[in-house]
């Protein structure tokens, strides 16, 4: 596939795959603003197709450890390229509207993104 939009419903509305790494306008945490930003996918594709919008977890080049971030250069893509080492934030989940992701970046490998939903889950679930 190329890069850029993705594959498109008849209505001509783009579907995007969980696990796409996409560039779009991401709020900031007070909802004053946004920034430009690649965001990864984490919703399921059905639900991508039924819905106008995609759940993402924002992404940033800032590489500081956290504890609830995991690092990824474009040896975990499957698809595609990171111009810089990048980390997935999994503190920063938000939806967004697919009409409004400027374009696919590329696709993180599965083995990749079960770590993420592994950092996600320890970010809600109680021990």
């Amino acid at each position: 596939m190329k890069y850029g939009k993705g594959k498109r419903m008849k209505s001509g509305k783009a579907i995007y795959k969980q696990r796409e790494i996409v560039l779009t306008r991401f709020p900031f945490s007070n909802l004053t603003d946004f920034k430009v930003r690649p965001v990864l996918i984490i919703s399921k594709d059905s639900y991508n197709c039924k819905y106008a919008d995609v759940i993402v977890c924002a992404m940033t080049t800032n590489l500081e450890e956290s504890e609830y971030g995991i690092t990824i250069t474009t040896e975990g893509l499957e698809e595609g390229h990171l111009k810089l080492t990048s980390k997935v934030r999994m503190d920063a989940i938000t939806n967004i509207e697919q009409d409004i992701i400027i374009k696919k970046i590329g696709r993180l490998k599965i083995q990749i993104f079960k770590e993420v939903l592994i950092k996600i889950n320890t970010l809600f679930a109680e021990k």
